[in-house]
């Protein structure tokens, strides 16, 4: 967790589940990396449990103190139920503390690639994880054809669609240009972006990277990126910006722009569609929600498909009121706090092996006590980056 930098999306959808879980009456903690204060917008509810950082060794010994880090950082929250979203070996260290101290293990999905077939041991130590769990929740139907085939003797499959919050409202000016928002990882296929751009010069495109400052990986394509868009002058590069500020820069947006080879559900489309900005993208079509429901424009890797799809969005960019309808309305029918956060309380009631009748908070009193001492807590470990 870092307060100065966008967390990424396995990183909101954690906060997101701790603030609802906690809203309906439950003691609910975040195992997280050292952090110098509380970030400001994090529900005063939710308990911290720091961990340590990784040390500078490598090998063998640094899986051992890895081990015995988050084995101290579990033990010093002891929550019945452990909620984990990474697709990491830590996952695979998770699931053994579970055994051991005989906890409830709840794996959830952040991306398809957790359930892409990997042959390395530290692949198999994940894979020993999501075993372990009592139970494996993903965002749609595709994750679930994903996650049988993967992991056909998991105890617990359960779909449940990612958390949008409702924007603040604003007062969005003319559609006035494409965006791009993402890590620069290579599965994200940033450069396409850039030739997408270069295809239409007559629109604006501009491209925010999601990254920490300690990111050398990301810095080092930020830079490679950085040289090819010189020759593209209607591409604009920005530094990464504050959550709030972006989704509501977003509003202005012609569309959003995915290029990915494999995601979840980004927490980028759902931020668009709560702001009535449809999505353009290259490959990716969760569950063909953007084709069925006309949400964007899905090109099916089809790169003709892509740019005329950006023709289109950007000759119509004045005229889109139904399209904007359609895009709040389904986020509102299916990814609503209150819709999603009830599933989770009612797998996690369920997983943890008890009943509760208390009535949620009112959202509005995010400043409230913590809730009791006696209720049942929930532990949830955050995927770092």
């Amino acid at each position: 967790f870092r307060p100065s930098a966008r967390a990424a999306g396995a990183e909101v959808q954690m906060t997101l589940l701790a603030s609802e879980l906690a809203r309906r009456g439950f003691r609910v903690g975040l195992v997280v990396y050292p952090i110098p204060a509380r970030g400001t917008g994090l529900d005063p509810r939710i308990t911290l449990v720091e961990r340590k950082e990784h040390a500078g060794s490598t090998g063998p010994v640094r899986t051992l103190l890895e081990a015995v880090r988050v084995m101290r950082a579990l033990r010093g929250a002891d929550g019945r139920v452990v909620v984990v979203r990474s697709g990491a070996p830590v996952v695979g260290l998770i699931g053994l503390y579970c055994r051991l101290w005989r906890r409830r293990l709840v794996f959830s999905s952040a991306n398809n690639l957790d359930f892409l077939e990997r042959w390395s041991r530290r692949a198999r130590t994940y894979a020993f994880g999501v075993r372990s769990a009592d139970a494996v929740v993903v965002q749609s139907e595709e994750q679930e054809a994903l996650a049988r085939r993967r992991f056909p003797h998991v105890r617990r499959l359960v779909r449940i669609p990612s958390f949008a919050v409702e924007p603040r409202p604003v007062e969005p000016g003319p559609p006035g240009a494409f965006y791009w928002v993402g890590r620069l990882v290579d599965y994200k296929r940033p450069h396409l972006y850039a030739e997408l751009a270069a295809t239409i010069p007559e629109a604006p495109f501009v491209l925010i990277p999601l990254r920490r400052p300690d990111d050398a990986a990301g810095q080092a394509a930020l830079e490679q990126l950085g040289s090819v868009a010189v020759g593209v002058s209607n591409l604009e590069l920005r530094d990464s910006v504050p959550h709030a500020a972006l989704v509501e820069e977003l509003a202005s947006a012609v569309a959003l722009v995915n290029t990915s080879s494999f995601e979840g559900m980004p927490n980028t489309f759902l931020e668009a569609w709560s702001q009535g900005v449809p999505v353009l993208t290259l490959s990716f079509d969760p569950d063909g929600v953007i084709r069925k429901r006309g949400l964007g424009v899905a090109a099916d890797g089809s790169w003709e498909r892509f740019v005329e799809g950006a023709r289109q969005l950007w000759e119509g960019r004045f005229e889109r009121e139904e399209l904007a309808q359609r895009t709040r309305g389904y986020v509102r029918e299916t990814h609503s706090v209150e819709s999603v956060g009830a599933r989770w309380q009612a797998l996690l009631e369920t997983v943890g092996g008890f009943r509760r009748s208390a009535t949620p908070a009112p959202r509005a009193s995010s400043g409230a006590p913590p809730a009791s001492a006696g209720r049942t807590p929930f532990r949830m470990r955050r995927r770092r980056g």
